[in-house]
């Protein structure tokens, strides 16, 4: 949350930098179509899977970022991406706790696709 809102500040404070009589530059041609991405220009995508990410990410936003970290490296908490848990071993966590961790009242949809989309990290 902290840098999205860094981000628009920043988007802010940038556009109020701009204006003048300056003519906009034209825009570059794009590539051709039978061109490929360079190895060095790889594309950062979600991990694909049986979940809505854009609604993961927000509930993780909303109950997990503040000790899992942003991105799921871990803070206060463990990390969580890249640890091997099934998408059942992190609802069972979500919804029973476990040791430091309390219970995090999540609607069972809602806990699912966060367990799948943390699962596919």
């Amino acid at each position: 949350m902290k840098k999205m809102l860094l981000a628009l500040g920043l988007v802010v404070a940038l556009s109020a930098c701009g204006g003048g009589d300056e003519a906009a530059p034209a825009p570059e041609e794009a590539a051709p179509a039978d061109e490929t991405v360079a190895e060095d220009e790889t594309v950062a995508e979600e991990p694909a899977g049986d979940f809505d990410a854009t609604a993961a990410r927000q509930t993780y936003e909303t109950s997990c970022i503040s000790c899992h970290g942003g991105n799921l490296e871990g803070a206060m908490g463990p990390a969580l991406a890249g640890e091997g848990h099934t998408a059942e071993q992190i609802v069972s966590v979500i919804q029973n706790g476990q040791g430091t961790m309390p219970v995090i009242n999540l609607p069972a949809e809602e806990a699912e696709n966060l367990a799948n989309w943390i699962a596919a990290q």
